[in-house]
């Protein structure tokens, strides 16, 4: 039996073939959930009980779980370790790893035949080169990065009522941190309701540290909590980063719903090949 198993007698003979495999090795709480099942399967010698004793807290809040529900919950427990079949469990967690590939920057890469694909990318992007320029020319104002001087800059697409698409520009905020901060996202979300556009005219967000120290840049939680909210009414937003460091917008990143996307015609090409070799072996 495991060391950490305090009931060596008592355990149900599967739990301790179980306890061996690799792929609970790890779990440290085991010994913890054996003594807490363990009341239930020992047959010939006397169990050891653990006594739930249920309190109010200084609050005066009554337990969640009456004790009848909370030993259900432990006869459930118990019924599926001992029926789990760790083979096919480890053959399935092997398939999965093997199944599973991380994809590099180089791989996820959209070019420019790849966002012709997308008119409100390649507009996204376009837009945000200007930006870029204006940027590189401008006298700016450090105040308004006055806590970590760091420069961000974003562009949101709205579509109009005839289908033509608008940028809003936006540029983080500084001026008091934490509470006073907005990054350059939420400035063009903002700029984009000012502007009286609907959430779900907003079709795609680039962003973009001018000085390439950070590539790609992606937004922030808080960011991403309100484009969560704005894809409730519009869930095909695409968001925008830049690999390159030096900024030459040849290349860009695209997430839709949080995930990467693989370029378009990367895509295309894969399908091709996968539907030649169908041919040939056919």
């Amino acid at each position: 039996m495991v060391p950490w198993c305090q009931c060596p007698d008592q355990c149900p003979q599967n739990l301790k073939e179980l306890a061996f495999t690799g792929v609970l090795r790890n779990m440290r709480c085991l010994g913890s959930l054996c003594l807490w099942i363990c009341g239930e399967a020992g047959s010939s010698v006397p169990s050891r009980k653990s006594t739930l004793t249920f309190t109010e807290d200084s609050t005066g809040n009554e337990p969640e779980t009456e004790p009848e529900e909370e030993m259900t919950m432990k006869q459930k427990i118990l019924h599926r370790l001992t029926r789990m079949n760790t083979g096919d469990l480890l053959r399935q967690i092997r398939r999965n790893i093997s199944s599973y590939q991380v994809l590099s920057d180089a791989d996820l890469s959209w070019d420019a035949e790849d966002m012709a694909t997308e008119p409100e990318i390649s507009f996204a992007v376009r837009e945000l080169q200007a930006y870029f320029s204006d940027w590189q020319r401008a006298q700016t104002d450090k105040f308004w990065q006055r806590k970590s001087h760091k420069v961000v800059i974003a562009v949101v697409v709205c579509e109009e009522e005839d289908s033509s698409l608008v940028a809003l520009r936006g540029m983080n905020t500084e001026v008091s941190l934490p509470s006073g901060s907005l990054c350059a996202e939420r400035a063009g979300i903002a700029r984009a309701a000012s502007e009286f556009f609907a959430a779900k005219s907003i079709k795609a967000i680039a962003v973009l540290d001018p000085s390439g120290d950070i590539a790609p840049l992606w937004p922030c939680e808080v960011c991403q909590s309100w484009l969560a909210k704005i894809r409730e009414q519009n869930p095909r937003i695409s968001v925008v980063a830049f690999p390159s460091k030096e900024n030459d917008f040849k290349t860009i990143l695209v997430q839709k719903n949080g995930k990467d996307v693989r370029p378009p015609t990367a895509v295309s090409r894969r399908s091709t090949v996968t539907s030649k070799h169908t041919l040939e072996e056919g």
